[in-house]
């Protein structure tokens, strides 16, 4: 089965799953228990869903996928993963940044503009993340390994 980026390939179940922590942990710091209930169950779901993906693709020995094209290019990344997480994270808080800025009484444009950079900043590098992280699972898939 072919997936797509950003639907259902490994890169995009990792960066939901890391989304819908980031989510939980907020639920459980505002103490908003229900909500932190229905977010286990997604996370459950998606983890889940990342082992089924890793099951097929190696009883199969085949991951094919339509890669993500960007607009932006990112400079090489190491850890993928792990630059992901904190990709996610900035997206987060540069989005909260900027909407408190933006209504609050009297805005501050440069701190808008300073956020909205980072907010692209991180969607270009977390979609490099992503590419990434599918490429070198097809590859270890597919090749055992020998990165293209």
């Amino acid at each position: 089965m072919k997936r797509i980026s950003n639907i259902d390939t490994l890169s995009a179940l990792f960066d939901r799953l890391i989304t819908e922590n980031i989510k939980l942990f907020f639920f459980k710091k505002d103490r908003l228990f229900e909500q932190a209930s229905h977010q286990k169950k997604i996370i459950k779901e998606i983890k889940n869903r990342i082992s089924e993906l890793l099951v097929e693709a190696i009883t199969h020995k085949e991951y094919d996928y339509i890669g993500e094209k960007r607009t932006f290019a990112i400079d090489t990344v190491t850890e993928e993963l792990e630059d992901l997480i904190k990709n996610d994270i900035n997206i987060g808080e540069a989005d909260r940044a900027r909407l408190q800025e933006a209504v609050s009484e009297s805005p501050n444009y440069e701190k808008l503009i300073v956020n909205e950079k980072r907010l692209r900043k991180a969607n270009e590098g977390r979609a490099a993340n992503k590419n990434k992280i599918d490429n070198s699972f097809k590859s270890i898939v597919e090749e055992g390994g020998s990165n293209e």
